[in-house]
């Protein structure tokens, strides 16, 4: 898939090989050192890309159809209430099921922003250990019956 800049360049050298994709194609290709014939868009692709820019001006590409994502809305609401629960728990833990009940999301919607856009996989980082003075003692005794 081209990248915006890519395409601006295409349309750039498009109107500079005065509208032939086959010359644009061509030019394309030498200036990204391609030496194979095949590159990343076809002559009929291009050209369908340039009617679309003639149309709309835009190269982005359009907005789909269709059920629209909620992945980032989810994640941004996701996120702003683990941050809290983390902070009050003890080993910074938070649980998905809580986090579902407190915000109103399911709680696949809940585990798949926690896993997939946030990154926090909880079974690796969910405790932190730290052993602390009280303890030294009872390994220390664990130690020596053994």
């Amino acid at each position: 898939m081209l990248s915006i800049v890519e395409k601006a360049l295409l349309v750039k050298l498009y109107y500079k090989n005065s509208e032939s994709t086959i010359a644009t194609l061509r030019a394309y290709r030498y200036m990204k050192d391609m030496r194979d014939s095949k590159g990343l868009i076809t002559s009929f692709a291009l050209k369908k890309m340039m009617k679309k820019f003639e149309a709309t001006g835009l190269l982005a590409s359009r907005q789909r159809s269709g059920r629209p994502s909620t992945a980032a809305a989810v994640a941004t609401t996701v996120e702003q209430t683990v941050q809290p629960m983390s902070a009050v728990a003890a080993h910074g833990e938070c649980s998905a099921r809580e986090v579902s009940r407190q915000t109103g999301v399911s709680y696949g919607s809940v585990w798949k922003a926690l896993r997939i856009t946030l990154k926090r996989y909880p079974y690796k980082l969910q405790h932190k250990q730290e052993l602390k003075p009280p303890d030294i003692d009872s390994r220390r005794g664990c130690l020596t019956s053994v």
